[in-house]
């Protein structure tokens, strides 16, 4: 159709040479076992859709797949040993996950990365993306089972990316569907996460048994208290301590190491030191209530959610080791404790702004600056703010307002 005037064939370089190297092909899947999907029918069954993609003769140069979440970040994926793969027993050769796959494209030993759908790429959007601009910014082609082959590039492309988004649809509807059943779960008083220092987990006996389509599921379990009671009396010191005596969280921990016969290590003998403090009296379910949604352990990176955002069981669903009371009496404590550590000038800006008081600099010398706020002079010292000075000023203000 758009031919030269006349025969050029006998030009060099009118058409490409056929390169005598066969195409170095490479598989990819992924299946979750989140998604009650057995790897061993997932993976084999994803490897036979990407088989018809294959040339008479050809045959798969390398196999790389992952039995975890799509909905990870590229430099999350691949984390499983080559025992854990092992252990599953599919038949699949592996020589690697999509992190090596990656490799294998950068170091140019692939030509073509064949999946059954891209959604087996990943879940979100952009890491699919990336992996495709990475394989094609090395001249490797990626191509999908379940797309059509042939005529122009548009087709392709556009139920490509309308399988991204549909994807990526897909995963915050499993990530609803998944909070809304863990928010009845918590809500019905069933563990969620390990056991905290002071209990074990039990299975509920009452619970309705939970089954999928493999079999029987994981059983329900509760909260109960640790066959030594020591934990249980250790938990109520280290709020003790923290509520009537003002410790710091590395003060109680050295209390606690000083006298490890009345307060025992948890299991793998993790010593007491001030983080292990810290959490644990933060830690609600001491209280007899199941709680989820403490923190954001996918969305922002562990970090504590807002009180507000917890969601708490309807009643008390095992035994209570600090009543409700006194851990709330021990969050305010720590509160005061935390505030007092900040730097003097920014509690004293605070708790003005707090009163709706402006704190206006009148004059200075090299030591001292006189302040006028709320019809009152204030002369305090230049540089930081000791933090029994800023305890009188903040008190002088909350009296004046």
């Amino acid at each position: 159709m758009f031919d030269p005037p006349i025969d050029l064939s006998d030009l060099p370089g009118y058409q490409a040479a056929a390169s005598t190297r066969p195409a170095r092909v490479a598989f990819s899947g992924r299946c979750s076992t989140r998604d009650n999907q057995d790897p061993r029918s997932s993976i084999a069954g994803q490897l036979a859709e990407a088989s018809t993609l294959l040339a008479p003769g050809e045959v798969f140069t390398a196999h790389f797949w992952d039995v975890e979440s799509g909905m990870l970040g590229l430099d999350e994926r691949s984390q499983g040993s080559a025992d854990d793969y092992a252990r599953l027993g599919v038949a699949v050769p592996r020589d690697g996950g999509l992190r090596e796959l990656l490799e294998w494209a950068e170091r140019g030993e692939l030509d073509r990365v064949v999946c059954e759908r891209i959604a087996r790429v990943a879940r979100d959007m952009l890491p699919s993306l990336q992996v495709e601009y990475h394989l094609a910014s090395r001249g490797v082609t990626l191509e999908c089972a379940n797309e059509p082959r042939g005529g122009m590039a548009t087709g392709p492309l556009e139920l490509r990316r309308t399988a991204q988004v549909r994807s990526e649809i897909y995963r915050h509807e499993l990530l609803e569907q998944s909070m809304r059943g863990q928010r009845q779960h918590a809500a019905a008083g069933y563990r969620h996460g390990p056991a905290c220092y002071g209990y074990i987990a039990v299975v509920d006996p009452d619970a309705p048994p939970a089954a999928n389509r493999f079999g029987g599921g994981r059983p329900k379990m509760r909260l109960a208290l640790h066959p030594d009671a020591r934990r249980a009396d250790t938990v109520r010191e280290v709020f003790r301590l923290r509520r009537n005596e003002r410790l710091h969280d590395g003060e109680i921990a050295g209390v606690l190491a000083a006298d490890l016969g009345r307060h025992p290590l948890a299991e793998g003998q993790v010593p007491w030191a001030a983080r292990r403090i810290r959490k644990m009296l933060f830690q609600p379910k001491y209280t007899g209530f199941q709680v989820f949604n403490r923190c954001a352990a996918r969305t922002n990176r562990s970090r504590m959610n807002p009180i507000a955002d917890w969601v708490w069981s309807r009643q008390q669903a095992h035994p209570v080791i600090v009543p409700l009371d006194q851990w709330y009496e021990t969050q305010l404590v720590t509160a005061q404790m935390r505030q007092r550590q900040a730097p003097g000038w920014d509690r004293v800006h605070e708790a003005a702004a707090q009163q709706g008081i402006q704190l206006t600099a009148i004059r200075q010398s090299d030591t001292h600056i006189l302040y006028e706020a709320a019809g009152r002079h204030l002369v305090l010292p230049r540089g930081d703010l000791p933090a029994a000075v800023a305890d009188e000023v903040i008190a002088a203000l909350e009296a004046g307002a």
